[in-house]
């Protein structure tokens, strides 16, 4: 059991000074756009909580979600949860082992919260699109050495998502047809993941950027929507598993006749009927996903949703990223600004300021980013607060 922290350190502040007011992204209700906000009060830190200096924040597809009023949200709060940071402020009751020169991600679950799922740092709570934001100690998860913070962002989500998909409720394995719909900033990771799990990977996106990026990372083949039409059709194409990142109504009704058991010329594969086809859905969209429950029934097809990850499932993501595995890679910014890194996963990471958010994010709408962009405090300045 680790030891409540002296009295000395209920309260602890970095050397460096830490300021009243900072820059924020806030969301604000009937906005289209977060609201710049450069006096925003800085938070300190009361019972059981940290301060922490941002140093990454991951731009996520679910702040495009709340920012398009799909689901209205009432709240003004700063947007931002895929955050890295560093403690300059401890407040009282915190663990001793939480230290101020450890880099921590975030985990979006605050376990001491009445409403963990609505109340989370980026979504209901004020985020890392900021200089500074203050957290529960029990979310904080130590990112390995080495890992620069630009990278390290996507495992406090968009990896740890993925972790959850692919390894605990699709259970990929070793020899499975895996299908990844959507190759984006999610699904060009759970095509790294599947791979590194034994499964031959296919992938479907409309944008041949994002095919070209899942062949270069291992895929088999990676379809556009009308051809993989096409090859469902036919009856040419099938898979075990897919797993759907973009939760559309195309997307859903493929995905059903990609995994549906079909009696061949051969008879019953009854090896298939007990393994059931899978079909996960990770993606969030505004639209309908239906299905006929006799179809599911007679086609031998379990459909399941996937949300977030636990703590050990971000452990296991950090792992994914730290540990060496084969080429370098290099995150795509630019030359004074590259990060180099390998890792059994390597996720494409672009770096803009936080200043640049908006653009980002409308980049983002507009399905023109492949992979993952960060935006990082103080980028297009010389010195940090």
């Amino acid at each position: 059991m680790f030891a409540i922290a002296t009295l000395a350190s209920l309260f602890t502040l970095a050397s460096m000074a830490v300021a009243d007011t900072m820059l924020a992204a806030v969301y604000t209700p009937g906005n289209n756009s977060l609201v710049m906000n450069p006096n925003f009060p800085v938070p300190t830190a009361e019972e059981g909580e940290v301060v922490l200096k941002v140093a990454a924040c991951g731009v996520c597809h679910t702040d495009v979600f709340f920012i398009s009023a799909a689901r209205p949200d009432p709240r003004t709060y700063v947007m931002g949860h895929e955050i890295i940071g560093t403690p300059v402020q401890i407040g009282p009751g915190v663990l001793s082992n939480i230290s101020t020169s450890q880099l921590y991600g975030v985990h979006l679950f605050d376990p001491t919260s009445t409403d963990p799922v609505n109340e989370q740092n980026g979504l209901g709570r004020d985020g890392g699109y900021a200089e500074f934001v203050v957290v529960n100690q029990f979310q904080l998860i130590p990112v390995p050495d080495g890992l620069a913070p630009e990278v390290a962002t996507v495992a406090t989500d968009s990896l740890t998502t993925v972790f959850n998909a692919v390894n605990n409720n699709a259970q990929v394995k070793q020899g499975d047809r895996v299908l990844i719909y959507g190759a984006g900033g999610l699904g060009h990771q759970a095509v790294q993941l599947a791979k590194h799990l034994g499964a031959t990977v296919f992938v479907v996106d409309i944008r041949p950027e994002a095919r070209q990026l899942a062949l270069s990372l291992g895929a088999e083949q990676a379809f556009d929507p009308i051809d993989f039409t096409d090859v469902v059709g036919n009856g040419t194409f099938s898979v075990d598993t897919v797993i759907d990142f973009v939760a559309s109504a195309q997307s859903f009704a493929l995905s059903q006749g990609a995994v549906a058991f079909k009696v061949t010329g051969t008879g019953v594969d009854w090896a298939r009927v007990a393994r059931h086809g899978r079909i996960v859905v990770v993606g969030i969209s505004a639209e309908t996903l239906t299905f006929d429950s006799g179809d599911l029934i007679l086609s031998d097809i379990d459909v399941s949703s996937s949300i977030y990850g636990s703590p050990d499932d971000m452990r296991s993501a950090f792992d994914l990223l730290a540990q060496v595995g084969g080429d370098q890679y290099y995150l795509q910014s630019p030359p004074d600004k590259r990060v180099r890194f390998q890792g059994i996963v390597k996720p494409v990471v672009t770096v803009a300021a936080l200043e640049d958010v908006n653009s980002v994010l409308s980049s983002l709408t507009a399905h023109q980013i492949t992979g993952r962009t960060v935006v990082v405090p103080g980028l297009n300045s010389n010195t940090r607060r």
